[in-house]
């Protein structure tokens, strides 16, 4: 018998030049397009609009730049009037690492990452990869304090703990090749991290026999890890999501790995994996990191975290209708854009009480409530207009504000920062 699986295409258009590569059927931009959201303001970060991580802290807001258009580094806004916001400064890097994770640790304490670039070591032998450890004394103006160096390539996405004053991050190791490992960093002198654990999935390790299927399994790697009481949730792209005892940090011991990827052909590249303060259910988005959908594109999955022994999916989300067996959408205007449709980064700072914001890519910002975790329903959303160069959208990470309940939308490949409202 032969079982069935969502067709997955063996030579996607992949990397940075996906977007310049990839066929696309789009004649005109496509126009804004919202329920129950409105534009406030916009900024096109003076030319750095390939935008990624944001943080806003009392009128002031940090952009990370991701570098699809060749822009790397951190651009400083002064969004006290959310409508005509202001870059005040723009930070710039050398081209080494990508440098596209801002947090703000404390009003004095900023880390962005530091992931070397394939091959950067030969064009830039001082490059470190690691933590980046800046001093925000002077919020405009923050100055380099220390590297926080790790091996190889570096770090790709770190996640602060703020209870636990710990730092989970993925990042590469030697003798692991190209796939990400878990690294655990203490964060009691947040000025100066130390290293306290390397956590890896067996087989991840040279000489290891991988403890997945390697034929359905592309990339083992580790991408983002949540903090869960003192436990931890954590997403390994094709590998699946996990849930780990950290009750003691510097000895992880995972309680049990889920991948429908690896079973059934679900989408794969589990991007984020988080149990929202005061929430006993965990929310997985996915990645979708090809165009075209050349692959199944990313959706949203909710498990019922009730027990800690035995994983359990309650329901998924997708905001437009799927075909169930191509696991691709009906309407095939998403899938001809020269893009990525699918979910991506979602609001890390959500409680139980809060609705879902996640990112679409060409389908924008979608808000969905989630207070019946079985039947998840949208409830708003926001596509920014596209433009002569970028037809349409590729939203790529989320913030709102508590102070304001503004919210921050960032755009992959060029068309800046958008400021939004909820008016529903």
């Amino acid at each position: 018998m032969t079982v069935s699986r969502p067709y997955y295409d063996p030579n996607p258009v992949s990397g940075p030049e996906q977007y310049a590569n990839a066929d696309f059927k789009l004649n005109e931009p496509w126009k804004e397009d919202a329920e129950n959201i409105r534009l406030v303001g916009h900024s096109d970060l003076n030319g750095w609009g390939d935008a990624f991580q944001i943080r806003v802290n009392k009128g002031i807001c940090y952009v990370a730049a991701s570098g699809v258009n060749g822009h790397d580094g951190i651009t400083i806004l002064d969004v006290k009037d959310p409508k005509n916001p202001k870059v005040l400064n723009q930070l710039s890097d050398d081209g080494a690492a990508r440098t596209h994770k801002v947090l703000q640790i404390t009003p004095e304490i900023m880390i962005t990452n530091s992931e070397l670039r394939p091959g950067a070591k030969e064009k830039f032998p001082d490059a470190k990869g690691g933590l980046r450890v800046m001093d925000t004394t002077d919020p405009v103006n923050p100055k380099l304090i220390r590297y926080a160096e790790t091996e190889n390539r570096g770090i790709h996405r770190p996640i602060y703990d703020e209870r636990r004053k710990l730092m989970y991050s993925s990042g590469f190791k030697d003798g692991c090749g190209s796939e990400r490992i878990l690294l655990i960093h203490d964060m009691k002198d947040p000025s100066d991290p130390q290293l306290i654990c390397e956590w890896w999935l067996k087989g991840q390790m040279e000489g290891e026999k991988p403890s997945w299927n390697p034929e359905t399994v592309r990339s083992a790697s580790c991408h983002e890890t949540h903090p869960f009481g003192d436990y931890a949730t954590s997403a390994w792209w094709d590998a699946g999501v996990m849930l780990m005892d950290l009750k003691d940090p510097t000895k992880p011991e995972m309680i049990w790995r889920h991948s429908p990827h690896e079973t059934h052909g679900w989408a794969g590249a589990n991007h984020t994996f988080m149990v929202p303060e005061g929430s006993e259910f965990g929310i997985c988005a996915q990645e979708t990191v090809v165009v075209n959908c050349q692959h199944p594109p990313a959706h949203i999955t909710f498990y019922d975290m009730r027990s800690l022994e035995v994983p359990q999916i309650a329901s998924t989300y997708m905001p437009h209708d799927i075909d169930p067996a191509t696991m691709r959408p009906v309407d095939q205007k998403w899938c001809q854009t020269g893009s990525r449709y699918g979910a991506h980064n979602l609001w890390h700072g959500m409680t139980a009480k809060d609705d879902l914001y996640v990112c679409w890519f060409n389908a924008g910002l979608r808000v969905v409530d989630w207070s019946n975790p079985f039947k998840p329903k949208e409830v708003a959303h926001y596509m920014p207009a596209g433009n002569g160069e970028r037809a349409c959208a590729q939203s790529n990470d989320v913030f709102v504000d508590r102070d304001t309940d503004l919210i921050y939308l960032s755009d992959r490949w060029g068309l800046g920062l958008h400021i939004l409202e909820r008016t529903g």
